[in-house]
């Protein structure tokens, strides 16, 4: 595991400076992106604007970032909890008619 600090993107809102852990980071062919999974440090404050299986954009301080679909709440006290995180499946393009 490897600590880091990132943004968590929500709509036009955004999560800034969380911590958590990363698990496994590799780049995405023929892409920019990367596929991130790992575990998520919320506060309480911050657990409330987001939710288990839902997408989301993380964006590291280093400057990569992916999709990622927050996949269980892994451990909660009252001051942090954990959100476990898996890179989101890429979206199916519509056949062009």
């Amino acid at each position: 595991m490897r600590e880091f600090e990132g943004n968590l993107l929500i709509g036009g809102a955004a999560l800034k400076r969380l911590h958590g852990d990363l698990d496994d980071e590799q780049p995405q062919d023929g892409s920019c992106e990367w596929l991130l999974s790992g575990h998520l440090r919320l506060s309480p404050q911050d657990w409330a604007n987001v939710k288990v299986d839902r997408t989301y954009r993380l964006e590291l301080a280093d400057g990569r970032c992916g999709q990622v679909r927050f996949t269980q709440l892994a451990s909660q006290s009252d001051h942090e909890m954990v959100v476990d995180f898996r890179p989101s499946p890429p979206r199916l393009e519509s056949p062009a008619n």
